[in-house]
C-alpha cells in the first residue's frame, strides 16, 4: 500500500520492521558503539543500580551543565520493541529534555529480548523508579516532580510502571508522556488491521513481538503488559500521548487517551500527520522540532514551572 510519508521522513521509509527483526544483533552492536557523552549543554553520568531479582543494570543520569537547587526529573524508557538498545536518537532526545526543560533525565539500560522476556524489562524499570526515589536527595532531584516517559515499547513500560507503583503503594509520577506507545495486546484496532506494511513497524511485526515477549504462563500473571486492558486507569497522572498517522499503534494510543479522559484524567492526544512509527529518528526534521517544542511546553506545565528554558 502507498503511504504519503512526509518528505522529511523519506530516509526512514526504506526500513521495514521485518528487517529490524532479522538484523537486530547487528543493529544493537552498532547502537552500543555510540555512547551517550557529556557535551557543552549537559553532563552525563553512568550508575550501576538494582534491577529485577537482585541483578544489576546500568543507568544514565543526564543533567544540565549548570543548575541550582533540586531539579525535576524525566525517567525516560527508550523504545525498540524490548529487543533493541537505546539509539543515538534516543540519547539526543534525552539530552534535549534535560537541556530545554532544565531537568535531570534518568535512562535505565533495561534488559532485552530474546533472553529476557516479560516481566524483566518492566521490573528493571520499576526498580529504577524506586532507586530514583531513594536517591533523589543525594542526586539533587525533586522527587515530587517526576515524569515518566517512553516511546514505542518504552511507552508500554512507562504505563506499566505507573500501574505497578499504584498497585504496590508507592507515590506516582506527576505526569506520563507516551510516544507512539505499545498499549494493547489484543491488536483489535482499525489501524492495527490496516497497517500491515508501514515503514519501521507494522502489525505483522507487532504479532511477532508479542509472541516473543510473552510466555504461555503470562496469562496467569498480573497484567502489566497490555495497559489498555487493566481494570482501572483513574489513578493515572496527567498524560501526553503522541502517535503517527501511518502506524499500526495509532488507534490504541487514541483510544487510551479517550479512556483516560472519560474518567477525568487530564490527557491530550496529538496525531502527527504524514508520519510513520519511529519518526523521532529524523532529529533534524521540522516534524521533530514541532513535537519537541510541544513536549517541552507540556513538561514545563506539569512540573509547575513558568516558561521553557
Amino acid at each position: 500500500m502507498k503511504y504519503y510519508i512526509d518528505d522529511e521522513l523519506k530516509s526512514l521509509s526504506v526500513f521495514s520492521g521485518s528487517a529490524v527483526g532479522r538484523l537486530y544483533p547487528l543493529i544493537n552492536f552498532g547502537y552500543r558503539l555510540r555512547k551517550c557523552k557529556s557535551d557543552q549543554y549537559v553532563n552525563v553520568r553512568k550508575y550501576l543500580i538494582p534491577g529485577y531479582k537482585g541483578e544489576k543494570i546500568s543507568a544514565l543520569v543526564i543533567e544540565p551543565q549548570q543548575y541550582d537547587g533540586k531539579l525535576p526529573c524525566v525517567l525516560f524508557f527508550h523504545g525498540g520493541g524490548f529487543l533493541l538498545s537505546a539509539s543515538s536518537a534516543h540519547y539526543q532526545i534525552a539530552k534535549w529534555y534535560a537541556q530545554r526543560a532544565n531537568c535531570k533525565v534518568v535512562m535505565p539500560d533495561y534488559r532485552l529480548l530474546p533472553k529476557n522476556k516479560y516481566p524483566v524489562a518492566v521490573e528493571d524499570c520499576y526498580n529504577t523508579y524506586l532507586w530514583l526515589l531513594e536517591n533523589a536527595e543525594a542526586m539533587d532531584i525533586n522527587k515530587d516532580k517526576i515524569i515518566v516517559a517512553g516511546d514505542s515499547g518504552g511507552g508500554n513500560i512507562a504505563g506499566a510502571v505507573t500501574a505497578m507503583l499504584n498497585d504496590r503503594g508507592f507515590s506516582l509520577p506527576k505526569g506520563i508522556m507516551l510516544i507512539y506507545p505499545v498499549l494493547d495486546k489484543r491488536m483489535k484496532t482499525e489501524s492495527m488491521k490496516r497497517f500491515t506494511d508501514t515503514p519501521i513497524w507494522d502489525s505483522r511485526c507487532m504479532k511477532l513481538f508479542w509472541d516473543m515477549y510473552l510466555d504461555e504462563n503470562d496469562a496467569d500473571r498480573k497484567n502489566y503488559f497490555s495497559i489498555s486492558e487493566i481494570e482501572s486507569v483513574d489513578h493515572f497522572p496527567q498524560t501526553y500521548i503522541e502517535v503517527a498517522e501511518y502506524d499500526c499503534l495509532r488507534d490504541e494510543g487514541i483510544e487510551f487517551a479517550d479512556r483516560l479522559k472519560s474518567v477525568g484524567v487530564p490527557a491530550e492526544i496529538h496525531v502527527v500527520e504524514r508520519a510513520c512509527h519511529g519518526y523521532e529518528a529524523a532529529l533534524k526534521s521540522s516534524i521533530v522540532k514541532r513535537c519537541m517544542d510541544r513536549r517541552i511546553e507540556w513538561i514545563s506545565k506539569v512540573i509547575e514551572r513558568n516558561g521553557v528554558c
